[in-house]
């Protein structure tokens, strides 16, 4: 036995070296039974054959991506060579974002007092998302021949570069209304460090009804918090960075509702996570904006008589050109313009386990995430759906000795209508000694070879259980 439980540590350290790469939830880790960090995706979870827990800091790493390698680059077999394929990753950007996430557990601890159960945990988490509007493909492949007169073609529609960086502390309960049901809930403290959002930038382009001019007008308008002060002295052009170190006040509160109904034969639950208006940004507060109030550029063709004299090209009037269209991205930043909200997107999971032997169960689990944009008028709130993600995964869990146990998944994802059909994922969860827990889960595995990959999920750490229990 002791053989086994070296080799198992073994094996389990050289999984938490392996590379690092990563979605959104991992829904293997929702087929758990013994891991804490199952509680995080359904707060009416509790470890099973533990009293007390101790999560030690574990990482999270998120990557969504529309693009491939094979999106990106197309092999011509007729001259031999290997050429980027344009028109791919115009369609694949216009169609879906690249989504990149991260999250750090800190801490985390959880109490099992029979009738209900107390958990704590912080995190800290980056998400990033950028994404190509339709109208710059629209215009890029077609160029504006659709779109004349009153008919203004809409370049921008802020769907391109978001980032926020938060830490999050919640405390949990759960409550066993007896033997089969367990319901909880828990709250959210959000605290923002850093965000860039869209706060409605706009780019048009208007032809005149007889092609005589086509107008370009664009707005820049962006919101920007950062712990991290960046300014330029106009007279040296020298840049300093000074990196604020007090607790900054963005504050916010969500919180999480969850229920389980588990019987010998099979259980099933259901969660939903992150309710609330999401992170109150308040101080270090600054605006990105045009730099020019009638920030718009009229082209009436190009004067050949200007451009040509006497056989040669006079770079004066392309230079004029060029810097007239170049004063359209001119921006200026605005220090503390007021606060603004942003949502943390809502998630919802569905499952269900069927216990096969004492030791396997298998099952579903669908998870949703809701993607929100969300604007204060006044005291009044209002949201928006802006995009929406899903997970369906056949889930299938195997506990051997007491002290291993091994969950592997296929899933189905979506991600704003588009859809990928296989994707593999297995984790392990390795507690030799009932104390310690390693743990490391790989999920959404698109494509074996990691240049073709557009999913790929990676969770790892480490647990200290103070107490166990062999009833349950």
């Amino acid at each position: 036995m002791k053989s086994y439980r070296f080799f198992a540590i073994v094996a389990s350290l050289f999984l938490l070296a392996a590379p690092l790469s990563v979605s959104a939830q991992s829904n293997i880790m929702y087929g758990s039974s013994r891991n804490p960090l199952m509680n995080s995706a359904n707060p009416a979870f509790f470890p099973s054959r533990s009293r007390a827990y101790l999560s030690l800091p574990g990482m999270n790493l998120n990557l969504s991506s529309p693009l491939a390698y094979s999106s990106i680059f197309q092999y011509d077999t007729a001259a031999k060579q290997t050429n980027i394929n344009l028109n791919s990753i115009l369609d694949t950007l216009c169609d879906d974002k690249l989504r990149f996430g991260t999250n750090i557990n800190a801490v985390g601890f959880g109490l099992d007092l029979g009738k209900f159960f107390l958990t704590f945990s912080t995190q800290a988490k980056v998400d990033f998302s950028f994404g190509m509007p339709s109208g710059v493909v629209t215009f890029l492949r077609e160029g504006n021949s659709g779109y004349i007169g009153d008919n203004t073609l809409e370049l921008l529609d802020g769907n391109i570069v978001a980032a926020r960086v938060y830490g999050e502390g919640a405390v949990g309960f759960g409550f066993r209304i007896n033997d089969e049901l367990t319901v909880a809930a828990r709250a959210k403290l959000l605290i923002g460090y850093l965000d860039l959002s869209d706060a409605g930038s706009s780019l048009t382009i208007r032809t005149e009804p007889d092609y005589s001019a086509m107008t370009a007008n664009m707005d820049i308008n962006m919101n920007y918090t950062s712990f991290v002060d960046i300014s330029t002295d106009s007279n040296t052009n020298q840049t300093t960075t000074h990196v604020r170190t007090y607790m900054p006040k963005n504050y916010g509160l969500n919180f999480d509702l969850g229920a389980r109904y588990a019987t010998d034969l099979f259980e099933v639950s259901a969660s939903i996570l992150d309710i609330g208006p999401g992170i109150h940004w308040k101080d270090g507060v600054k605006k990105i904006v045009s730099a020019n109030e009638n920030n718009s550029f009229t082209f009436t063709g190009v004067d050949v008589s200007s451009v040509m004299h006497g056989g040669t090209l006079d770079s004066t009037y392309t230079n004029m050109l060029i810097d007239s269209l170049k004063s359209l991205a001119e921006y200026k930043t605005i220090e503390g313009e007021g606060d603004y909200w942003t949502s943390i997107p809502t998630k919802v999971n569905i499952g269900g386990m069927f216990h096969i032997t004492q030791g396997v169960s298998a099952g579903l689990l669908f998870h949703g995430e809701f993607e929100r944009g969300i604007v204060k008028v006044g005291d009044v709130f209002k949201t928006k759906n802006v995009g929406f993600y899903s997970r369906t995964s056949v889930l299938a869990r195997a506990n051997f000795r007491d002290w291993i146990e091994v969950v592997a998944s296929a899933s189905v994802l979506t991600s704003n209508g588009n859809w990928n059909w296989f994707n593999p994922g297995i984790g392990i969860t390795l507690t030799p000694f009932r104390a310690i827990q390693l743990y490391t889960f790989l999920d959404y595995i698109s494509n074996i070879y990691v240049v073709d990959a557009k999913q790929l999920n990676i969770s790892l750490g480490l647990n200290l259980f103070l107490g166990s229990s062999s009833a349950k």
